[in-house]
């Protein structure tokens, strides 16, 4: 191992675990399991052929969150359990010390956390076809849909207690005929004026924010019970050139 580090150019680096990470929004605890079994089992292979036991292992992150009423990702509690289990078993099996376990829950706590409001602009129903309703964001602030057509739950904030009666494409402000939010959503009734939520954007919505055809970017609001405050302020046209020479 040090001659590899050394040949490497790493000779001041000390290497104290592994890290792996399977994928993104999955529901199924079992390839989680499978990852885990593996990883100890590389750590006890690392060991054998080198003589050093890694101490820490990561076992990155992926667990799904729900962005539609069809999500059904299990609880905290079960996969812990069973995650928990499976490194104990195999380091029992491989007779290997358990590591420091280290785990990104990234998505799956800040994703539920957000919320993204707009303002509807206009209401366009085309008989027979679609119903436009167009919003003041879009891909400029949110491009998830325009890039791989992710899903999202959207209310009326005004009529959020009330039946979702009407299914709506939800347009952003952009000259681009990929700058949606969504298509067919179900929602509340909406007019020009309302306030439009669309859920679960804590992740990867202002992380991922452009400034596509010089569009300012909104502020982020925090909230905790009854109080508010504005932890990103509102970008002003300023910003957008402050740095044009």
């Amino acid at each position: 191992m040090n001659a590899v580090k050394k040949a490497a150019g790493l000779s001041h680096v000390e290497l104290v675990g592994l890290h792996c990470h399977i994928g993104s929004q999955i529901f199924d605890t079992e390839p989680f399991l499978l990852a885990a079994r593996i990883m100890i089992g590389f750590l006890s292979q690392i060991r054998q052929q080198t003589g050093i036991t890694l101490q820490k292992l990561n076992l990155g992150g992926g667990y799904g969150i729900c962005y539609t009423p069809e999500n059904d990702p299990p609880s905290y509690e079960k996969y812990m359990e069973q995650v928990s289990s499976a490194i104990h078993e195999t380091c029992r099996l491989l007779d290997f010390p358990t590591p420091y376990i280290l785990l990104e829950p990234g998505r799956s706590i800040v994703g539920p956390a957000g919320i993204t409001l707009y303002t509807v602009g206009s209401v366009k129903e085309i008989p027979g076809v679609r119903t436009y309703v167009s919003v003041d964001g879009g891909m400029t602030d949110n491009p998830r849909y325009a890039l791989y057509q992710s899903e999202y739950q959207i209310m009326n904030v005004g009529l959020a207690d009330q039946e979702k009666t009407m299914r709506v494409t939800l347009a952003g402000h952009c000259c681009e005929s990929g700058d949606l939010i969504g298509e067919n959503l179900p929602v509340q009734h909406l007019e020009k004026g309302d306030i439009v939520a669309v859920l679960s954007t804590g992740a990867y919505n202002y992380s991922m924010a452009s400034h596509y055809n010089r569009v300012p970017n909104p502020p982020v609001v925090l909230v905790r019970g009854d109080t508010d405050r504005i932890i990103v302020k509102r970008e002003r046209w300023e910003d957008l050139v402050r740095l044009d020479v």
